[in-house]
């Protein structure tokens, strides 16, 4: 199997490379939304908001071209698995800056994974 290594990937007309047929992710988050929330890992993320128990702010840092994206993302509690089927997970796509994750049973509730993502075109 061979390696490729390189720094830059232009065009040949020397400008940026545009990828027509993928729909990778634009932007996606695996956060700890329990007391001190934190990213543990994202593209595309500047910030997390906490806007109270339940329901979070996942900044952009390179905004879609409109809010008419698609987003959609996960929460589970720690293990065991079973633990996981009481929460409710709302995405929505706020802005073209950010998407809301909210977390919800009867009532808003923190949970120890949260994970958005969204798809579509970039600004």
């Amino acid at each position: 199997m061979s390696t490729i290594k390189v720094d830059t990937v232009q065009s040949t007309g020397g400008g940026a490379v545009t990828l027509t047929n993928q729909h990778a992710a634009k932007s996606w988050l695996n956060m700890n939304g329990t007391s001190t929330i934190a990213i543990r890992d994202s593209f595309n993320v500047s910030s997390i908001v906490d806007n109270g128990t339940g329901n979070y702010d996942q900044v952009f840092t390179n905004a879609m071209d409109s809010a008419n994206y698609s987003s959609t993302g996960t929460c589970a509690h720690d293990i065991p698995i079973s633990a996981n089927r009481d929460s409710n997970f709302q995405c929505v796509a706020e802005s073209a800056s950010q998407i809301n994750l909210n977390i919800f049973s009867a009532s808003q509730q923190d949970r120890n994974h949260v994970c958005g993502q969204a798809f579509g075109d970039l600004a």
